[in-house]
C-alpha cells in the first residue's frame, strides 16, 4: 500500500514533475506529464465535518503545451524539484 492510498499526499512544490492520476484520464489517451508552475494552498474547502481543505495546483502539461489548474488529489508526483544552489567563487 503506498502513502497516497493511506491519505498521505505529497507536498507539491513549484518545479515538481507530476502526472495525471488514472481516474481522470480519458480511455483514449495516456497520462499527461507536466511541471508544477503555481500553487494555491488550501484553495478548496470541502463542506464536511472534518473541514478538509485541498491545494490548487497549476500544471504546464508537456504533451499539449498549456497550463491547467487542478486539485492536488488528481495529481501523482513523478519527481521532486531539485534546488541547485550555486556557490560564489
Amino acid at each position: 500500500m503506498d502513502d497516497e492510498s493511506l491519505g498521505k499526499r505529497p507536498n507539491f512544490e513549484i518545479g515538481d514533475i507530476v502526472q495525471e492520476s488514472s481516474y481522470i484520464i480519458p480511455p483514449d489517451r495516456k497520462a499527461w506529464v507536466g511541471i508544477v508552475v503555481f500553487i494555491d494552498r488550501n484553495h478548496y474547502e470541502f463542506f464536511s465535518i472534518s473541514g478538509t481543505k485541498e491545494t490548487l495546483i497549476a500544471v504546464h502539461w508537456f504533451q499539449v503545451e498549456y497550463v491547467e489548474s487542478l486539485p492536488a488529489s488528481v495529481l501523482r508526483l513523478i519527481q521532486k524539484a531539485k534546488i541547485k544552489i550555486e556557490k560564489n567563487p
